[in-house]
Protein backbone atom coordinates (compact mmCIF):
# COMPACT_ATOMS: atom_id res chain seq x y z
CA UNK A 1 0.00 0.00 0.00
CA UNK A 2 2.85 2.20 0.95
CA UNK A 3 4.68 1.86 -2.73
CA UNK A 4 1.03 2.21 -4.29
CA UNK A 5 0.68 5.77 -2.52
CA UNK A 6 4.37 7.06 -3.66
CA UNK A 7 3.93 6.04 -7.02
CA UNK A 8 0.25 8.27 -7.07
CA UNK A 9 2.09 10.89 -5.07
CA UNK A 10 4.75 10.97 -7.75
CA UNK A 11 1.96 10.88 -10.45
CA UNK A 12 0.23 13.63 -8.65
CA UNK A 13 3.58 15.76 -8.48
CA UNK A 14 4.21 14.84 -12.50
CA UNK A 15 1.16 15.76 -13.67
CA UNK A 16 1.26 19.22 -11.69
CA UNK A 17 4.37 20.27 -13.36
CA UNK A 18 3.34 18.95 -16.33
CA UNK A 19 0.08 21.27 -16.63
CA UNK A 20 1.87 24.16 -15.11
CA UNK A 21 4.64 24.10 -18.13
CA UNK A 22 1.91 23.49 -20.19
CA UNK A 23 0.11 26.89 -18.84
CA UNK A 24 3.36 28.66 -18.78
CA UNK A 25 4.14 27.72 -22.52
CA UNK A 26 0.47 28.64 -23.86
CA UNK A 27 0.66 31.82 -21.91
CA UNK A 28 4.14 32.85 -22.82
CA UNK A 29 3.34 31.94 -26.23
CA UNK A 30 3.13 35.14 -28.64
CA UNK A 31 -0.25 35.92 -30.42
CA UNK A 32 -1.46 33.32 -32.48
CA UNK A 33 -3.71 35.35 -34.86
CA UNK A 34 -2.85 38.23 -36.64
CA UNK A 35 -5.91 40.88 -36.81
CA UNK A 36 -6.54 42.54 -40.23
CA UNK A 37 -8.10 45.83 -40.93
CA UNK A 38 -9.67 46.86 -44.03
CA UNK A 39 -11.05 50.20 -45.35
CA UNK A 40 -13.27 50.87 -48.08
CA UNK A 41 -13.66 54.06 -49.13
CA UNK A 42 -16.11 55.66 -51.91
CA UNK A 43 -17.41 59.00 -52.94
CA UNK A 44 -17.15 62.11 -54.88
CA UNK A 45 -13.46 63.90 -55.52
CA UNK A 46 -13.33 67.34 -56.30
CA UNK A 47 -10.08 68.67 -58.28
CA UNK A 48 -8.53 71.22 -56.57
CA UNK A 49 -5.46 72.01 -58.60
CA UNK A 50 -5.57 71.11 -62.41
CA UNK A 51 -2.92 71.19 -64.66
CA UNK A 52 -4.58 69.37 -67.26
CA UNK A 53 -3.60 67.29 -70.26
CA UNK A 54 -2.16 68.44 -73.63
CA UNK A 55 -4.63 71.71 -72.60
CA UNK A 56 -7.78 69.17 -71.98
CA UNK A 57 -8.23 69.51 -68.32
CA UNK A 58 -9.48 66.98 -65.87
CA UNK A 59 -12.88 66.25 -64.72
CA UNK A 60 -13.50 68.67 -62.13
CA UNK A 61 -15.38 66.27 -60.20
CA UNK A 62 -15.55 62.62 -60.42
CA UNK A 63 -16.79 59.42 -58.28
CA UNK A 64 -14.24 56.86 -57.14
CA UNK A 65 -13.56 54.10 -54.81
CA UNK A 66 -11.24 51.87 -52.85
CA UNK A 67 -10.00 49.89 -50.13
CA UNK A 68 -6.30 49.18 -47.77
CA UNK A 69 -6.14 46.41 -45.97
CA UNK A 70 -2.79 46.42 -43.62
CA UNK A 71 -2.04 44.20 -40.28
CA UNK A 72 -1.71 44.55 -36.94
CA UNK A 73 2.06 45.72 -37.89
CA UNK A 74 0.70 48.62 -40.03
CA UNK A 75 2.07 46.33 -43.05
CA UNK A 76 0.08 46.88 -46.36
CA UNK A 77 -1.49 43.69 -47.34
CA UNK A 78 -3.80 45.28 -50.33
CA UNK A 79 -5.36 47.94 -51.80
CA UNK A 80 -7.28 49.45 -55.15
CA UNK A 81 -8.48 52.74 -56.14
CA UNK A 82 -11.02 53.35 -58.73
CA UNK A 83 -11.76 56.47 -60.37
CA UNK A 84 -14.51 56.67 -63.07
CA UNK A 85 -13.67 59.79 -65.16
CA UNK A 86 -10.34 59.41 -64.71
CA UNK A 87 -10.80 55.42 -66.69
CA UNK A 88 -8.25 54.93 -63.68
CA UNK A 89 -7.98 51.67 -61.60
CA UNK A 90 -4.66 50.68 -60.18
CA UNK A 91 -4.05 47.77 -57.53
CA UNK A 92 -0.85 45.86 -56.87
CA UNK A 93 -0.93 44.05 -60.42
CA UNK A 94 -1.06 47.22 -62.09
CA UNK A 95 0.83 48.29 -64.96
CA UNK A 96 1.99 51.45 -66.81
CA UNK A 97 4.24 51.80 -69.56
CA UNK A 98 5.10 47.93 -68.35
CA UNK A 99 6.22 48.81 -65.14
CA UNK A 100 5.00 47.68 -61.67
CA UNK A 101 3.52 50.25 -58.79
CA UNK A 102 6.13 50.03 -55.70
CA UNK A 103 4.49 51.34 -52.77
CA UNK A 104 5.06 53.02 -49.72
CA UNK A 105 2.33 52.95 -46.95
CA UNK A 106 2.54 55.05 -43.54
CA UNK A 107 -0.17 54.29 -40.85
CA UNK A 108 0.11 57.25 -37.70
CA UNK A 109 -3.77 56.30 -36.81
CA UNK A 110 -6.47 54.04 -38.45
CA UNK A 111 -7.88 57.79 -39.70
CA UNK A 112 -5.08 58.88 -40.76
CA UNK A 113 -2.70 56.95 -43.44
CA UNK A 114 -0.80 57.98 -46.42
CA UNK A 115 -0.32 55.72 -49.55
CA UNK A 116 2.11 56.47 -52.43
CA UNK A 117 1.88 54.67 -55.78
CA UNK A 118 4.98 54.98 -57.57
CA UNK A 119 5.33 53.28 -61.15
CA UNK A 120 8.90 55.29 -61.63
CA UNK A 121 8.54 59.37 -62.01
CA UNK A 122 12.57 58.75 -63.08
CA UNK A 123 10.90 57.32 -66.74
CA UNK A 124 8.44 60.10 -66.47
CA UNK A 125 6.05 57.42 -65.02
CA UNK A 126 3.15 58.78 -62.99
CA UNK A 127 3.46 58.66 -58.88
CA UNK A 128 -0.09 58.81 -57.44
CA UNK A 129 -0.68 59.43 -53.62
CA UNK A 130 -4.17 58.40 -51.92
CA UNK A 131 -4.52 59.51 -48.35
CA UNK A 132 -6.47 59.26 -45.18
CA UNK A 133 -7.20 62.47 -43.07
CA UNK A 134 -9.86 61.87 -40.88
CA UNK A 135 -13.22 61.66 -42.82
CA UNK A 136 -11.16 62.88 -45.79
CA UNK A 137 -9.95 61.47 -48.93
CA UNK A 138 -7.11 62.54 -51.15
CA UNK A 139 -5.54 61.34 -54.41
CA UNK A 140 -3.36 63.21 -56.16
CA UNK A 141 -1.27 62.82 -59.13
CA UNK A 142 2.54 63.97 -59.28
CA UNK A 143 4.49 63.57 -62.91
CA UNK A 144 6.55 65.61 -65.28
CA UNK A 145 3.63 65.88 -67.52
CA UNK A 146 0.21 66.78 -65.91
CA UNK A 147 -1.17 66.91 -62.79
CA UNK A 148 -4.37 66.91 -60.87
CA UNK A 149 -4.94 67.12 -56.69
CA UNK A 150 -8.29 65.44 -56.15
CA UNK A 151 -10.12 65.60 -52.43
CA UNK A 152 -13.34 64.28 -50.77
CA UNK A 153 -14.04 66.24 -47.51
CA UNK A 154 -17.20 63.87 -46.89
CA UNK A 155 -15.81 60.39 -47.93
CA UNK A 156 -18.16 57.66 -46.72
CA UNK A 157 -15.46 55.47 -45.29
CA UNK A 158 -15.68 51.51 -43.75
CA UNK A 159 -13.73 50.00 -41.42
CA UNK A 160 -13.92 46.65 -40.66
CA UNK A 161 -11.13 44.65 -38.46
CA UNK A 162 -10.59 40.85 -38.67
CA UNK A 163 -8.79 37.49 -37.46
CA UNK A 164 -6.52 35.49 -39.87
CA UNK A 165 -6.45 32.20 -39.32
CA UNK A 166 -4.40 31.06 -36.29
CA UNK A 167 -1.74 28.69 -37.07
CA UNK A 168 -0.41 26.98 -33.41
CA UNK A 169 2.90 28.41 -32.23
CA UNK A 170 5.97 25.95 -32.05
CA UNK A 171 6.32 27.04 -28.42
CA UNK A 172 2.86 26.20 -27.55
CA UNK A 173 3.25 22.71 -30.06
CA UNK A 174 6.26 21.68 -28.07
CA UNK A 175 4.38 22.22 -24.72
CA UNK A 176 2.15 20.15 -25.20
CA UNK A 177 4.10 17.24 -26.57
CA UNK A 178 6.68 17.42 -23.46
CA UNK A 179 3.44 17.23 -21.65
CA UNK A 180 2.18 14.07 -23.09
CA UNK A 181 5.27 12.51 -23.42
CA UNK A 182 6.15 12.92 -19.81
CA UNK A 183 2.52 11.88 -18.92
CA UNK A 184 3.07 8.33 -20.89
CA UNK A 185 6.32 7.81 -19.49
CA UNK A 186 5.58 8.33 -15.87
CA UNK A 187 2.22 6.14 -16.83
CA UNK A 188 4.54 3.16 -17.77
CA UNK A 189 6.26 3.74 -15.11
CA UNK A 190 3.95 3.20 -12.94
CA UNK A 191 1.92 0.71 -14.11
Amino acid sequence: MDSNMQRLEGLIGATTIGLLSLGIGFCAAPALGNTLTRQDFSGNFFNLLNSGSFGEPFPESTEYSGFVTYDNNNSLLDWEINVEELNLSLEPDSNIFGLSPNTAFELSSPSNWNLSIDFGIAFDAPLYNLQRNSGEINFSLMSFGPFFNYSDPAADINVTSFSNTPVPEPSATLTLVAFLSTMTMLKRKCD
